[in-house]
């Protein structure tokens, strides 16, 4: 068995908001047999403040279920700005760097990106300390930054194409969250024997789901198409918003969007010039309520901007919709996701940014709510056949062991 360092920024607990995967795949190492050290920041990417309990120290080390967890400072209160993301990033580092140094030399140190500064972190601590380096890519950088604007300037373009060049340089393995992300790492430079694609999945139901827990303000016989994660720039969720003016006349209809995010005080406030009554906000929720929360909803909204790189977007949401067995609209670019909720048939995709055809697939579903149902039975059969996280898990496990001494 052997000795596992895994460092990510964002590594979420089952209890807390946010997608599990590094959690998942944490549980899996460990209960492998392997002995695995998780550093990762204080702060909690979905609000971007860090729990009370944890003020004042700069690094905090306990037992999280069993795994040793080193949780290091990084700045609070970023928002979608290259400043005050880059500080996030950069103090994250700089804490978690002595941290990683002073644990037990591992045979493995595993890097998740973004943010790109992780994997440059990793894969020097694997240099520093001689030993295999496995790099998990879950969004192309710079590719994403400027995609999103967050980057501009091309001196700081540069220097991440010159990070990820290292990054990709010093790994022995390189895992790929989707398919365009996995083509564009090979794009790169990187063997394609080297590359394995481990996509984001669904657990089995482990509790029952109870949606008399949730609050919003509408009865039950409303339709409720709800959006569930980040509210960020590339979201789109002001499209969401256009499409919910339209609809406005139509009292059946209410729009639940459900998170945190940058834009989110953005939206609230587009909302209320709007006058839309039929839209209500909700905070971020632990991923355990998730299930409870989606069967609310008659239907789940998949949103993005209208960009070619969202096109290779898998997000973690859309394998939750399908499990929770709740039929997508999805107006999304071209591409991956397009294609998986087109093949199990378990959803309606129109252009991204497109309002009015958004509009018009949530009418649709909600005047034939049979419809709605078949096609949410159908992401439940699609999800658990071709993403099983036990499966994903294991392929994860296999990677880490196929470049242990």
């Amino acid at each position: 068995m052997g000795r596992i360092l895994y460092i990510s920024q964002y590594v979420v607990t089952p209890d807390q908001p946010g997608g599990v995967r590094h959690w998942r795949h944490v549980r899996a190492l460990a209960d492998a047999g392997h002995d695995v050290t998780v550093i990762t920041s204080k702060v909690l990417h979905t609000t971007r403040e860090a729990p009370e309990e944890f003020a004042g120290r700069r690094t905090v080390r306990r037992s999280e279920d069993g795994i040793d967890v080193l949780r290091a400072y990084s700045s609070t209160g970023y928002g979608n700005d290259a400043r005050s993301r880059a500080a996030n990033h950069l103090s994250f580092s700089t804490y978690a760097f002595p941290a990683a140094m002073r644990t037990a030399r591992p045979d493995v140190v595993l890097g998740s990106s973004p943010p790109l500064t992780v994997g440059v972190l990793a894969g020097l601590v694997a240099q520093l300390r001689r030993t295999r380096f496995i790099l998990e890519v879950r969004d192309l950088w710079p590719e994403s930054a400027l995609a999103t604007g967050l980057l501009t300037d091309p001196k700081a373009i540069a220097v991440m194409d010159r990070m990820a060049k290292y990054c990709y340089s010093r790994a022995d393995r390189v895992i790929a969250l989707t398919e365009g992300i996995r083509d564009g790492v090979i794009a790169a430079g990187v063997p394609e024997r080297a590359v394995t694609l481990i996509t984001n999945g669904i657990d089995p139901p482990d509790v029952d789901s109870d949606p008399d827990v949730v609050e919003l303000p509408v009865g039950p016989e409303a339709f409720v198409a709800m959006f569930m994660g980040q509210h960020g720039t590339y979201s789109s969720l002001f499209t969401v918003l256009d499409a919910a003016a339209r609809l406005a006349g139509d009292p059946r209809i209410h729009i639940a969007l459900v998170g945190d995010g940058d834009r989110k005080r953005d939206l609230i406030d587009r909302a209320g010039e709007l006058g839309l009554s039929n839209v209500s906000f909700s905070g971020p929720i632990p991923k355990r309520d998730v299930p409870s929360w989606l069967a609310r909803a008659d239907a789940c909204l998949l949103t993005y901007q209208d960009a070619p790189l969202f096109g290779g977007a898998m997000p973690n949401k859309l394998f939750d919709y399908m499990g929770a067995g709740r039929p997508i609209l999805a107006a999304i670019p071209d591409g991956e996701a397009a294609r998986a909720i087109r093949a199990a048939g378990c959803g309606i995709v129109t252009p991204a940014e497109d309002a009015g055809a958004l509009a018009d697939a949530i009418t649709a579903l909600a005047d034939d709510r049979d419809k709605a149902r078949r096609m949410g039975a159908a992401g439940i059969d699609y999800v658990h056949t071709h993403h099983d996280r036990r499966e994903l898990a294991a392929r994860f496990v296999q990677v880490v062991e196929s470049v242990l001494p």
